[in-house]
């Protein structure tokens, strides 16, 4: 990985971040699960096809916040490899 590109990475992991210390997504993420188990607590036992729906809400509510936690990670890890690039030149000039 070049360091144009562990830069992209390490912003876009820092946006990623800041979206999940957003209050205001938190709720988001929070309300929507707690309205689908609501919704799916109500369903009658024949309503298989709205549990069913019930339950792939709540995992791509589920997805999404694993995506941006990766995006997050990804953004670290391109930050230590910013980091060893930068030691790397470093040491290669006292050379």
């Amino acid at each position: 990985m070049n360091e144009g590109k562990a830069r992209e990475r390490v912003a876009r992991g820092e946006r990623a971040a800041a979206l999940l210390r957003d209050e205001i997504l938190q709720d988001a993420f929070t309300y929507l699960d707690e309205q689908f188990m609501q919704a799916w607590r109500q369903t009658s036992v024949s309503d298989t096809e709205a549990r069913e729906r019930l339950y792939y809400l709540s995992q791509s509510l589920s997805s999404l916040q694993d995506y941006i936690q990766g995006v997050v990670t990804d953004g670290k890890l391109a930050q230590a490899t910013l980091e060893e690039l930068q030691y790397r030149q470093k040491h290669e000039k006292r050379k």
